[in-house]
């Protein structure tokens, strides 16, 4: 007689639903991927085609060696950016190497083309769910992430503002407020607190982090380094548009880092668009023209929009690859 356990299994048409079910909802992620890289991408490409007129002009009365080592310090910039996200990966249990945490960092920040600062993050939930990190704690790290960015943008900008000009202050005054307060979020009983009320508030599941000093260290001084790059990126523009170099290196580091803290902060407004071009005006006019200043806050705009998207592909390339 032959034993039950030996015959072959069949699906049941109890399993057939589930089954079918699965499969549709894969067919919906894969979609969702393929709408999300579109939409960003004709973004990215509608952006650029619409600013290059503006500045057209005054691309081809450059020196091209401006733009290429701007662009360069903007690839050193974003990669700083990405180092300090990948610093905080173990204070939830996993330690990402560099090339695919690259992938997920890269392509996900496409997303901040799109209206909604909250697209950045939900494709960071998406992607870090790939590499073995539950979507709850992503959505935490992305968090802390941009708390990070936010708060060292405003504190270094805060910091460099009296030395541009005290007039500024003036019209200003409740930046060193701003930024303090930000500073003090970074602190680890501060971080742990927020992020725990915020879960909270939200009605997720609690995420185990063990975010310490020397996490909060490594990623604050990252992300700092990442502003002073993207300040020279700004002061090699200037120079090749004529400005003062000795005048305009403060003002183009403090400039940076406020405009890009302030632009994440108003979320409606895809990738700062508005609020970092007004910043930047703002705290370059001590030192050269508002034309000027507003021809250099687009053309760092459209240099960090190519570093964008050929960083990720760059990233995305390798990773498949690898």
């Amino acid at each position: 007689m032959t034993d039950p356990q030996d015959r072959p299994t069949t699906l049941t048409t109890d399993d057939e639903p589930a089954v079918a079910t699965r499969g549709w909802r894969r067919w919906a992620v894969n979609g969702i991927k393929i709408a999300f890289l579109v939409a960003v991408v004709v973004a990215g490409v509608l952006y650029v085609a619409g600013k290059w007129t503006e500045v057209s002009d005054a691309v081809a009365s450059m020196n091209p060696v401006w733009l290429v080592l701007a662009f360069l310090a903007v690839i050193v910039a974003l990669v700083l950016s990405m180092l300090s996200w990948i610093v905080v990966w173990p204070a939830f249990g996993i330690r990402l190497p560099v090339l695919r945490g690259g992938r997920v960092f890269f392509v996900s920040q496409l997303g901040k083309y799109l209206p909604g600062s909250v697209w950045p993050i939900a494709a960071q939930a998406q992607m870090a769910g790939e590499v073995g990190l539950a979507k709850s704690s992503s959505i935490v790290l992305s968090l802390i992430s941009m708390l990070v960015s936010i708060a060292t943008g405003l504190g270094l900008g805060a910091v460099l503002v009296p030395f541009i000009d005290v007039h500024l202050l003036e019209d200003y005054w409740w930046l060193p407020i701003v930024g303090v307060a930000f500073l003090v979020c970074l602190t680890p009983p501060v971080m742990r607190f927020g992020v725990r009320l915020a879960l909270r508030i939200l009605r997720r599941p609690d995420a185990q982090f063990t975010y310490g000093w020397r996490v909060a260290g490594q990623s604050s001084g990252l992300q700092a380094a990442n502003w002073l790059f993207a300040g020279v990126q700004l002061w090699l523009v200037l120079i090749g548009l004529g400005v003062d170099p000795a005048r305009s290196f403060v003002p183009s580091i403090a400039a940076m880092a406020l405009a890009f803290a302030l632009g994440v902060l108003l979320i409606p407004f895809p990738a700062g668009i508005g609020v970092r071009e007004f910043v930047l005006t703002a705290v370059l006019a001590s030192v050269t023209g508002a034309g000027v200043a507003v021809t250099a806050a687009i053309l760092s705009r459209l240099l960090y929009a190519i570093a964008d998207f050929a960083v990720a592909g760059v990233a995305a390339a390798i990773r498949r690859r690898a």
